[in-house]
């Protein structure tokens, strides 16, 4: 029988029509057996030859079978039944029964008599008990025999071995949307942390305790494992990905449900574990009243709005209906961008403007024209090496670029600008980070001089920095880098064993710049924190393993040697910087070393004057040696600019 079962299973899904045909005949069972129980008590009618019969028959038949059809209740897989197929066909039933009593009143009130029921209501209310009982008992056994011949392993075909970690509605959605696959999946079991579920058993199903996982990952035959809870750090994740690594096991995710598909889990929604899962953090929860009070229907200006945390940036303002002002100089990306809001934000407001920051009269033609009331400033040069062989271009997007932005945010009254800067600005050792720190200084000193311009020692435009380290996935990023090499047999190339890098996700980045953005008073450096700074080697070596290669055996990692302006260890603040709370536990404020407005200037006119000479062999020396005298902290690491130090 069971094995008649899982051919029957192996075939896919009993025709809806046939389900209808075993509905109906249950239907016709139940009013029978109605009858037949009311007629042992009641002598009064003779079931089932009298006229009261007969109608209660033919109508309750072709009534309650509209209503099945109605509700879609033969569409259901009823193999995996679940609390919601019998609700709906406790409302099919339930609409049944208003019908025959609404039928039964208007005949008792139109007939004249005003006394005989056209059936009697005792038939009407035991018969809905009859049948919804005979409906649940007929899936719940055909549930019961599916599952039964599964887990008696009655087709060897069924030979992915799965383990889902995770016992709540995201385990249980998990488990029916592997038995409802094409794919051949035998759970073997889940895994969770409540000791009150171990040993009892979810839909035949059994319910280990997490103390017996290494155990279970050692011994238990597993092909892969689920993790279907939201309940569980990135550390933990981390600790089964190594165990399960240990043990040649898959490891597979579950993603929210709020990005399930009309609150439905699939299997193409289940995917492999991430870099991203293993070395993320908590996820943040964004004080979205407050955000919404800054930001809630402005028009809001995105530069380098097709980058990995401008588009971030935008995605995110979606939530809060703006008019988005999305600029960038890339066309492609931003036709990318483009597309996507289409597809998955309908509703946004925004305007695609292709321009380039250091283009000044064009900036001011935008300006002008839209008016933004705040402006997000994501557009750099972020390369390390490249801009070491390129300060002109450097200095051009990274330092004027932003000036132009800055300046016509405060000309045309924005109410806020927020630079999203880096943690290569700290004590900067390359000609990317020092143009960072460069910026900076001057969007404070557009600040400071709008200041003193005021009699009210105030600017209308608040002016805000952010600060952060590499964001995982960005466009360039290591991890993007480390897949194609991974991909492609190897070998992995890390430029250093002891290299060490801050991350962060695009989307946390991105939550705590608008984040950051509300409790901005001007002036202010906001850092992120960063968590623990992780090895790149160890980074290359977790992907490799969740590539299901084994490093150095199967893929050599190549040791390149520190490029130019590269440095071991990334800092967040000065030496002469320290840092005040703020509300949000992951949001600092920097105490920043000051630097003179005049200073600035000076500085900055003498750039000016140098990029604006005819470009020749000595203008990037020009540049870097002007950059290092207005950072005083930047020291070449690793390049041509050392020279520049010893003088």
């Amino acid at each position: 029988m069971l094995q008649l079962i899982g051919k029957v299973m192996y075939k896919r899904y009993i025709s809806p029509w046939l389900i209808m045909a075993i509905d109906g005949m249950l239907v016709v069972f139940s009013i029978f057996f109605t009858g037949w129980i009311l007629n042992i008590k009641e002598t009064w009618f003779n079931f089932p030859f009298d006229n009261y019969s007969i109608r209660f028959i033919l109508l309750t038949f072709f009534v309650t079978i509209f209503c099945i059809f109605s509700f879609r209740i033969h569409r259901s897989i009823i193999r995996y039944s679940s609390f919601s197929d019998m609700l709906r066909i406790l409302g099919a039933l339930v609409f049944t029964n208003v019908v025959l009593l609404a039928i039964n009143y208007i005949y008792k009130y139109t007939s004249g008599q005003g006394l005989e029921d056209f059936f009697p209501k005792q038939l009407i209310i035991t018969n809905f008990f009859v049948t919804y009982i005979l409906l649940f008992m007929f899936r719940m056994f055909v549930r019961w025999l599916f599952e039964k011949a599964y887990h008696n392993g009655t087709d060897s075909r069924f030979t992915i071995k799965t383990f889902i970690f995770g016992a709540g509605h995201t385990g249980i959605a998990t488990a029916n949307a592997l038995l409802s696959s094409d794919t051949k999946y035998y759970i073997k079991g889940f895994l969770d942390d409540d000791k009150t579920l171990t040993g009892r058993t979810i839909q035949g199903i059994k319910v280990w305790n997490t103390d017996k996982e290494e155990y279970i990952l050692k011994y238990k035959d597993i092909d892969q494992l689920i993790i279907a809870t939201g309940r569980i750090s990135n550390e933990r994740k981390a600790k089964i990905f190594e165990l399960c690594y240990q043990n040649n096991i898959k490891v597979l995710t579950v993603p929210r449900v709020k990005y399930w598909v009309d609150g439905k889990l699939s299997e193409n929604n289940i995917k492999e574990i991430q870099i991203e899962d293993l070395l993320g953090r908590k996820e943040i929860k964004p004080n979205t009243d407050v955000i919404k009070n800054v930001l809630g229907g402005k028009r809001i200006l995105v530069s380098g709005a097709a980058g990995s945390i401008g588009s971030e940036i935008v995605r995110q303002l979606t939530n809060y209906n703006p008019t988005i002002l999305l600029l960038d100089n890339a066309e492609t990306p931003l036709f990318n961008i483009e597309n996507e809001l289409k597809e998955k934000y309908p509703h946004a407001e925004y305007q695609i403007i292709i321009a380039d920051i250091r283009n000044k009269k064009h900036l001011e033609d935008i300006f002008m024209k839209y008016r933004p009331q705040i402006v997000f400033h994501a557009a750099a040069y972020k390369h390390v090496p490249m801009m070491e062989r390129e300060p002109y271009e450097a200095v051009l997007t990274n330092v004027f670029g932003t000036k132009n932005i800055a300046e016509l945010s405060l000309k045309y009254s924005a109410e806020r600008f927020i630079m999203i800067s880096t943690d290569k600005a700290v004590n900067p050792t390359n000609v990317m980070g020092a143009t960072k720190r460069y910026a900076e200084m001057v969007v404070k000193n557009i600040e400071n001089l709008s200041k003193l311009q005021n009699s009210n020692n105030n600017t209308s435009t608040l002016f805000t920095i952010t600060r952060f380290g590499n964001v995982l996935g960005s466009n360039g990023s290591v991890i993007p880098t480390f897949k194609k090499q991974i991909a492609s047999g190897g070998p992995v190339t890390v430029t250093h064993k002891e290299i060490t890098r801050y991350f962060m996700t695009i989307a946390e980045a991105a939550r705590l710049v608008l984040e950051a953005v509300t409790m901005g008073n001007g002036g202010e450096i906001f850092l992120f924190d960063m968590g623990q700074p992780i090895k790149i080697d160890d980074l290359a070596r977790k992907m490799i393993k969740l590539s299901g290669l084994e490093p150095e055996k199967d893929i050599e990692i190549k040791y390149s040697g520190l490029r130019a302006g590269e440095k071991l260890y990334e800092e967040l603040l000065t030496n002469k910087e320290n840092t005040l709370p703020t509300y949000h536990k992951k949001i600092f404020i920097a105490k920043s070393e000051e630097c003179s407005n005049i200073e600035i200037q000076k500085y900055l006119d003498e750039l000016q004057q140098i990029i604006e000479k005819p470009f020749d062999q000595n203008t990037n020396m020009q540049i870097v040696k002007n950059i290092k005298c207005l950072v005083k902290t930047f020291k070449s690491n690793n390049s041509e600019f050392a020279v520049l130090d010893t003088e």
